[in-house]
């Protein structure tokens, strides 16, 4: 699968709720068994708003204040998904395995 495949697709959690789609994919490069680095997906971040993060979630970014409140609050409803609770069997609609209400908000991250 590639990441084309998976941005913009509807996302809905475990009850039903419309959680919007899937804005972007976190992975992390990992040595595979031929010493090479290769990505490994760890998750995904869903949202209603189009509006890229570019990093500004991060506590540690640096950056005009108002434009970092802005984009922060744009991401209030945006949650993290780890890999291992998305589940793609569904065709088109992805299935978040939980709960909004268990789900890692962007600041926590």
């Amino acid at each position: 699968m590639r990441a084309g495949d998976l941005i913009g697709r509807p996302v809905r959690d475990a009850a039903g709720r419309d959680l919007g789609a899937i804005r972007e994919i976190r992975a992390e490069a990992t040595p595979a068994a031929n010493g090479l680095p290769e990505l490994v997906v760890r998750g995904v971040i869903v949202g209603r708003t189009r509006v890229r993060l570019f990093g500004y979630q991060r506590h540690d970014q640096r950056g005009p204040r108002p434009l970092i409140t802005m984009i922060r609050w744009l991401h209030r409803h945006s949650r993290y998904v780890a890999w291992e609770d998305v589940d793609l069997s569904g065709g088109r609609e992805v299935r978040v395995r939980r709960p909004f209400g268990d789900l890692a908000p962007l600041d926590r991250l």
